[in-house]
């Protein structure tokens, strides 16, 4: 072997093994921040709509939570208050209105579709009161109806972003 088929060589393995590793740091990136849906390499199977899954959510980072907020009581603004300091905490913020139910008595209550679990139990963390309703959306969009018993954010310090369970109203 001569030195220039051995330098390419080095070269050629070098490249290959930063090109490995850049591809494997991207991908867990983009799994760790939410952009990868990961549920399906996990066996996870689609959860029936109404149901409550009983499986550890992974939570995702809050830039990628979008949320509408809606406001049920007969308090004015509250929704736009909520929206105001969701955005504070990184969450993107999509509608924000009033919404109309005959039973408002509850904190919270965030409508999502299976697919977006995850940042459903995102949200919850930092609204320890609310439950999680399943409708048949087909996105990963977050819809918070906020009820008479609302009573604000957690404080960001005592907000723990690890995995577990979401809860349900049904």
């Amino acid at each position: 072997m001569t030195e220039r088929s051995t330098r390419r060589e080095s070269t050629l393995i070098t490249l290959g093994t930063s090109g490995a590793l850049a591809a494997v740091t991207l991908g867990s990136w983009l799994m760790v921040s939410g952009t990868i849906d990961t549920s399906s390499l996990t066996g996870a199977s689609g959860v029936p709509e109404g149901d409550c899954p009983s499986g550890i959510q992974q939570p995702v980072v809050a830039e990628r939570v979008e949320v509408s907020v809606y406001n049920t009581t007969n308090e004015p603004g509250l929704a736009g208050d909520v929206a105001d300091d969701l955005e504070d905490r990184s969450f993107r913020v999509g509608e924000v209105d009033n919404d109309y139910l005959a039973d408002t008595g509850f904190e919270g209550i965030i409508r999502v579709g299976e697919r977006g679990l995850r940042q459903a139990y995102t949200l919850q963390q930092h609204l320890p009161g609310t439950l999680v309703d399943i409708d048949g959306r087909d996105d990963f969009s977050v819809d918070l109806i906020l009820g008479t018993d609302y009573d604000g954010l957690e404080d960001r310090h005592d907000v723990e972003i690890s995995p577990g369970r979401i809860s349900c109203s049904g």
